[in-house]
């Protein structure tokens, strides 16, 4: 997925980028948004050597895009569904046994667990999933979107 945006500040190897919020990046968690919900904030991978005010294309790897995704709506539904199937399995398919619904609901429970775990480890060891890939012209910066400074806060 490729994005334009524009960089606030540089640390070493990283970039602060503010773009647009784009339809596709809705629940993505990879960015903050900024107070008026408009615009996000992405660190990224500076591999283009951008500074401050330059206007970059940035890359966003999809594949972690869908792995997140997948875990965020999907995992819960299949869990939910295993849960119920077993205790299905389990109570010889009583349709009096409460225990196909009670399994659904702890094993939709558990499924919420692992993808807050999940996600706590993702944010620790992968902190960057952006790159900035090339620093736009000023032909190009002009035809983009135009991005505002990021106002965070009250």
């Amino acid at each position: 997925m490729t994005e334009v945006g524009r960089v606030i500040s540089v640390n070493d190897d990283a970039a602060v980028v503010a773009m647009g919020k784009s339809g596709s990046c809705s629940k993505c968690g990879l960015c903050m948004a900024s107070s008026d919900g408009k615009e996000v904030l992405l660190l990224a991978r500076n591999e283009a050597g951008a500074g401050p005010g330059d206007t970059v294309e940035i890359e966003i790897s999809a594949g972690k895009v869908l792995v997140a995704a997948f875990s965020l709506y999907m995992l819960p539904v299949l869990m939910t569904i295993l849960g119920f199937v077993v205790g299905s399995a389990i109570s010889d398919g009583s349709e009096e046994s409460v225990l196909p619904i009670a399994l659904a609901v702890a094993f939709l429970v558990v499924s919420f667990l692992a993808v807050w775990l999940f996600d706590l480890k993702v944010r620790k060891t992968e902190r960057r999933h952006a790159t900035v890939m090339r620093v736009l012209s000023e032909e190009e910066a002009e035809a983009s979107p135009r991005i505002e400074v990021v106002k965070f806060g009250g």
